[in-house]
């Protein structure tokens, strides 16, 4: 029974997940948000009620929500999560004056020109995949130097754009933060990637990106946890060994049974594998290729023969492995070696297909109401341009306080009537508001159209900034962020045509 219980679930290729984003204060859905499976090609928006809906291959993801303004959220999903519906609050970022202080204090004047290249190093990697690989807007990066601590960090206040032309890939990497510490040599970075593939310019391209990766592929962290999970260790080229040290000796065991030292147990009402090593420290040798040279050359003590890779598992805290290769706890391990090697440049998307796994890729998706009016339309005529935009709903976020307005609504605490926006298309325009008119002049500042900066033409300018634009010829919809009176604020908003 169990075994066909398995084959039934193996069946079933992938599942839906269904949710809604909403205010951790207000309780209101949250349009526009960002949600996606980390390290993979998965994601969607959330539609106007705050619903999102995301199709996944089987097996394990870390869910990721941002939205522009708030702390981004995170929550673990499986296949039991399926069919049902999870409801996820984001709270509003709040910044203390001590921080403000901080980091204007330990803000490093010209930071990428004295950190850029050793940041590059250490996050997207010095492999040959890395050499291809560029940070589109790193004009985004603060860097910090504290001195005391001798300690380098890195920030970044919108996701980091990497394009990989090794790889064919695009990664959005929303960065927790980047870490150094110069007294241990020791650097950590977090966050959470979304990829998203290249169009080739070519067949000979694209053969050349699919290669890249079979070969990224093998032998990584990735391969491991599918081997692993598959009992496939031994044919797929990986060997463990136990490591032992007694004073400053170290001595590796052979293993005659991989998956008994490694206490593995297929959990099959979840298909989730649990290991549990008799030892903290694993050897992890992969034998079917030879290391790179830029690593050789940058390790002279490492076996030219096997790439080597040691896992320091906390004592008594086993890990567990989904079978698309995702595992957790994931910082109860430590890695070094040739995995700690290789960075964001060689990373692949969880659901990249490997040739031994029926897992189906797809592409990013967004659900919405009504695929005739809600579907953005970008062209030659730009819909922006050829009218005007009155208001029709507005979410307005001052702190704790919100300001709501509907149009012909009862219960308004806003008056928004007569509050138009006319865009031109030499990039001037007319903001209406009570009956005054004022001159603008507008841009985007994205190759999507997600983002527009707004400079309305009071005696003093203000510059008001929209993202998470979605625009149709029958709406236009944002998230509007601009400071009043040295106040920072943040409204939801959509305009319909007067």
């Amino acid at each position: 029974m169990l075994v066909i219980a398995s084959l039934s679930v193996f069946s079933q290729s992938n599942y839906v997940i269904n949710g809604k984003i909403i205010d951790a204060v207000s309780k209101l859905p949250l349009y526009g948000a960002s949600v996606f499976a980390e390290n993979t090609t998965l994601g969607t928006a959330s539609n106007n009620d705050g619903v999102f809906t995301l199709h996944l291959p089987n097996g394990g993801y870390n869910l990721v929500v941002t939205f522009t303004g708030y702390q981004t959220e995170t929550k673990r999903i499986t296949t039991a999560d399926a069919g049902g519906s999870i409801l996820i609050e984001v709270k509003q970022k709040e910044k203390s004056l001590d921080d403000v202080v901080v980091k204007a204090t330990y803000e490093v004047p010209n930071g990428w020109e004295k950190y850029g290249d050793f940041f590059l190093d250490n996050f997207i990697g010095k492999t040959a995949n890395a050499k291809e690989s560029v940070i589109k807007n790193k004009e985004v990066l603060k860097f910090y130097y504290y001195k005391r601590k001798n300690r380098l960090k890195v920030l970044a206040n919108e996701p980091l754009e990497i394009e990989n032309n090794a790889l064919g890939y695009t990664v959005k990497y929303t960065l927790d933060s980047f870490t150094h510490e110069y007294n241990t040599q020791v650097s950590l970075y977090s966050g959470y990637p979304l990829f998203q593939e290249l169009i080739p310019a070519n067949p000979e391209q694209e053969n050349r990106w699919k290669a890249n990766r079979l070969i990224a592929y093998k032998g990584s962290i990735l391969h491991f946890m599918r081997s692993m999970y598959r009992k496939k260790l031994n044919e797929e080229g990986f060997e463990i060994q136990f490591l032992v040290r007694n004073n400053d000796k170290e001595t590796a065991f052979t293993l005659k049974n991989f998956y008994t030292a490694m206490n593995y147990n297929m959990d099959y009402s979840t298909n989730i594998v649990d290991i549990l090593p008799n030892q903290k420290e694993v050897a992890i040798l992969f034998k079917d290729e030879a290391p790179s040279k830029l690593f050789l050359d940058a390790n002279q003590d490492a076996s030219s023969k096997f790439q080597l890779s040691v896992v320091s598992f906390l004592p008594n805290e086993s890990i567990d492995i989904e079978q698309n290769g995702y595992y957790y706890e994931q910082n109860d391990i430590t890695i070094t070696g040739y995995w700690a090697w290789e960075k964001v440049a060689d990373m692949l998307p969880y659901n990249f297909k490997d040739g031994n796994e029926p897992m189906e890729t797809i592409a990013v998706t967004e659900k919405k109401p009504d695929p005739v009016t809600e579907q953005p339309v970008y062209s030659n005529s730009d819909p922006l341009t050829s009218v005007t935009w009155k208001m029709d709903e507005s979410r307005i976020i001052d702190g704790t306080n919100m300001f709501y307005y509907k149009r012909e609504g009862k219960e308004n605490s806003i008056d928004l009537d007569r509050d138009f926006y006319k865009f031109n298309t030499d990039n001037t325009g007319t903001y209406f508001s009570n009956d005054q008119e004022y001159k603008l002049t507008w841009t985007y500042i994205d190759a999507e159209k997600t983002k527009m900066k707004i400079v309305v033409l009071y005696p003093t300018p203000l510059v008001v900034n929209l993202e998470n634009i979605v625009l149709t010829p029958s709406s236009f919809k944002y998230t509007r962020v601009q400071k009043v009176n040295g106040v920072n604020f943040m409204a939801i908003e959509t305009r319909t045509v007067k």
